[in-house]
């Protein structure tokens, strides 16, 4: 019975002090932000959050033709030793300034007419000394019987020994004579903006589909290989992009300027090399012969598709440079074959290179698991040694060089540029990789693919963790103001946020599926799209809606940093306290993110 009473005790006295060290956090919270309930109840800021709440609620939506009429009276800057009021009487109306002068924007001036129409509104504006513009500086409305009083401070003090002019305008007529020009620009943007998020959320879509796959556990904890078949997948990796950049590019030459004919011919030649390689790999290899002509043709078929996308590329760019200037109102249709055909012929040997070091570490690895089984115990050893010499050296080259390329952080001075001595470098870090493979057996399974699944996860929430309004800035200076900058921050940030969560959905699928399509023998690629892929279809298609909703809203932060969309015509608003037109804008922002979400919220709930 004490014991429980003790407990209870101590978990009273636990509670006692967690309390009390929470009452402290805010207690030193309140301290850090400056927490001050006077200031929002000072005069002078309940005018001015009057002032913009009354300009917000009035957005810039139509433009009118108004009639008005002007009243003039004086002003002075500073008082004089006895301050006066002005008069000013016409057409029945008197208004009355007192006092008619000021020393500091916080001085009170105190505006009086009478006999104005009822409910009669106009503006007071300021016209400052020696400045071609003018300032607002107070609204009145007249009650029922034509009388009104406002009270104002002036936004500036210009001392002048001359009387100054407050314009005291009357609106007597106005009508609708169409959309305002705000309004005009605010559709303008928001229409932007709206591709924007589509073009980035797309994109991003399908480049975060196949990282999404390095970064689930399930599907990478189980890739292992010996240590042999890491080093040549490494080795032949250069070598596989390069050739397979360079072979597109040379496709993408022979498909221009009307040497299709000629490089189809050449294309035939390497095709013809490329069997016979795959020939020797195959009976290296001891595969079937089945499955090398299978690799044959789809390697035909590759080659020809990308001769072919040479040519489309090139007709597109002529095709677009022709229909640009002759459509008229669909002139953008003619400008987006010509940017589409540039892309593609820019991207190709980008993507033939990947698709290139895909296909050579796949051979890499294949051809080292075979040596493995079949070397005996001392050769494979020796074989590992000298690959992993090798291996390690191209490796960090390969990370020296990119390192020297970007000169990230000023790490350039550190090491010499790419040459011979970075070679040595290389070479020497790969005998001590040699030295320390001695400790691994040829047959012991390295789990690279918890490598690659962490790297990959690490990538993702690095590049999450990264605010886009700071990678705005960055393609902002790379790319020039504009909506492409934006664009392209979109689409990393997308990429980032839909890779984890395309990952996660993977790991959480029905592992059924999966042990049944791998007991069939299938190998890792068709295990994915037979047993992964039809599981994560609807959640992915949901996801990548509600990527679209979340980049609307996105775009309007980057854009205030110069990425385009309605964000930088939103910040030019605000930072020229044009408060009408922004609230244009804002009330745009806010339908389209509702009907976005809406929309996708409808979308999403009929898929999943």
């Amino acid at each position: 019975m004490k014991e429980t009473e003790n407990a209870q005790r101590g978990k009273g006295w636990k509670t006692a002090v967690y309390l009390l060290l929470a009452l402290l956090l805010y207690a030193y919270g309140v301290q850090v932000t400056n927490v001050n309930l006077e200031e929002p109840l000072e005069p002078r800021r309940q005018q001015n959050l009057v002032g913009l709440i009354r300009q917000l609620a009035r957005p810039d939506l139509f433009s009118y033709a108004n009639e008005t009429r002007s009243m003039d009276i004086s002003l002075r800057m500073p008082c004089p030793d006895e301050p006066k009021g002005s008069q000013l009487g016409s057409e029945g109306r008197t208004i009355v300034l007192a006092p008619n002068c000021v020393n500091t924007t916080q001085d009170p001036l105190r505006l009086t007419g009478e006999g104005f129409p009822a409910n009669a509104s106009g503006v007071v504006i300021w016209h400052p000394p020696g400045s071609t513009t003018t300032r607002r500086v107070a609204e009145f409305r007249a009650d029922g019987s034509g009388n009104f009083i406002v009270r104002f401070t002036m936004p500036d003090v210009r001392e002048t020994a001359d009387l100054q002019r407050l314009e005291i305008v009357e609106l007597l007529d106005r009508r609708i004579t169409g959309s305002s020009d705000t309004l005009k620009l605010t559709l303008d943007r928001i229409l932007e903006t709206i591709l924007m998020a589509f073009m980035a959320s797309t994109v991003g879509t399908i480049l975060a589909v196949p990282i999404s796959f390095l970064a689930a556990r399930n599907l990478m904890t189980d890739v292992k290989m010996p240590q042999i078949s890491l080093m040549l997948a490494v080795i032949l990796a250069p070598i596989g992009g390069w050739l397979g950049g360079w072979l597109t590019r040379w496709l993408l030459q022979a498909a221009a300027g009307g040497q299709a004919l000629v490089g189809l011919i050449l294309l035939l030649v390497v095709i013809g090399l490329l069997a016979v390689v795959l020939r020797l790999g195959g009976s290296l290899l001891d595969d079937s012969p089945k499955r090398w002509q299978q690799a044959g043709r789809w390697l035909l078929a590759g080659l020809l598709g990308l001769f072919g996308l040479g040519v489309v590329g090139n007709l597109g760019l002529d095709l677009g440079s022709w229909l640009t200037p002759r459509l008229g109102l669909l002139a953008f249709v003619g400008n987006f074959i010509f940017v589409m055909a540039d892309f593609l012929l820019l991207l190709l040997p980008f993507f033939a290179g990947l698709a290139g070091v895909a296909a050579a570490m796949s051979l890499g690895g294949r051809l080292g698991q075979r040596l493995t089984e079949r070397l005996s115990l001392g050769a494979a050893k020796l074989a590992m040694i000298g690959l992993t010499v090798v291996g390690t050296a191209v490796f960090t080259y390969a990370l020296l060089f990119a390192a020297n390329w970007v000169c990230l952080l000023g790490v350039c001075r550190w090491w010499p540029e790419a040459g011979q001595w970075l070679l040595l470098v290389s070479l020497l870090v790969g005998v001590v990789g040699g030295v320390l493979a001695l400790r691994l057996q040829p047959k012991q399974q390295i789990a690279v693919g918890t490598a690659v699944y962490i790297f990959t996860r690490s990538t993702l929430n690095g590049l999450r963790a990264i605010e886009p309004v700071l990678m705005g800035f960055v393609f902002v200076v790379w790319v020039g103001i504009g909506p492409l900058a934006g664009t392209i921050v979109l689409i990393i940030h997308s990429i980032a946020d839909l890779g984890k969560l395309f990952s996660e959905q993977v790991e959480n699928i029905a592992e059924g599926p999966l042990e049944a399509v791998t007991a069939t023998g299938a190998n890792r690629l068709q295990t994915i799209v037979y047993a992964v892929v039809p599981q994560i279809v609807p959640h992915f298609i949901a996801f990548a809606f509600y990527r679209w909703d979340i980049n609307v809203r996105m775009s309007t932060i980057i854009g205030f940093v110069g990425g385009g969309g309605i964000g930088l015509a939103l910040q030019r608003a605000t930072n020229l306290t044009q408060y009408r037109q922004a609230s244009v804008m804002v009330i745009a922002i806010a339908l389209v993110v509702i009907i976005l979400d809406y929309v996708s919220a409808k979308i999403r709930s009929r898929i999943i």
